[in-house]
């Protein structure tokens, strides 16, 4: 059984479940930046596997594991997270027949950085690693420049940063707030 460390799956289901798609996709591409022990890249796969059908569709997982010291909250000192190899093992073992995920053992800007010049454009990005505002803004500009109309955006933990102010920046996108709970808020690409 795939175990996660946050709450309000049901939310990351229902916003999976209803992405919008003003134009059809010739394919569906979503990416969680911080896939721990997996469970919400496994909400993420079915959820939107069961919206799209028999589209082409991936799944991207990016995460160093390695137990990588980091300063993880704004308000936070740097300290070392428990994502060990053995983690990262068994979450490759959890996902190995899934077809439709490709896994990235980097950090969030190893793979911006990898990817600078890629052309792929995502319906869906949850963003669960880095919480601080700075590391929150990076990524949250990087993958605007790669959404579409309808691309949704999912943040954990957002009460930890500065989600105003991130929201505020991704409005020059056209991105609005669609729904918020507790832990998880969802912005859309109007």
């Amino acid at each position: 059984m795939i175990r996660g460390d946050s709450s309000e799956y049901d939310l990351l289901k229902k916003w999976c479940e209803t992405l919008p798609f003003y134009e059809e996709p010739k394919s569906v591409t979503t990416l969680e930046i911080g896939v721990r022990e997996g469970l919400g890249s496994q909400v993420i796969m079915m959820a939107t596997k069961a919206r799209i059908g028999n589209k082409p569709y991936e799944h991207i997982g990016v995460d160093p594991y390695n137990n990588l010291k980091y300063q993880h909250y704004d308000d936070s000192p740097e300290y070392i997270a428990d994502y060990t190899e053995e983690m990262k093992t068994q979450m490759m073992k959890d996902f190995g027949k899934e077809r439709n995920y490709t896994f990235y053992h980097m950090t969030d800007i190893q793979y911006m950085n990898f990817f600078c010049n890629s052309k792929k454009i995502y319906d869906l990005v949850h963003f669960d690693g880095p919480h601080m505002t700075k590391d929150v803004f990076r990524e949250a500009a990087w993958f605007a420049d790669r959404s579409r109309k309808g691309t949704r955006f999912v943040f954990d933990d957002y009460k930890k940063f500065k989600m105003e102010d991130v929201a505020k920046m991704l409005d020059y996108w056209d991105f609005k707030i669609i729904q918020s709970g507790e832990n998880k808020i969802c912005l859309q690409k109007m």
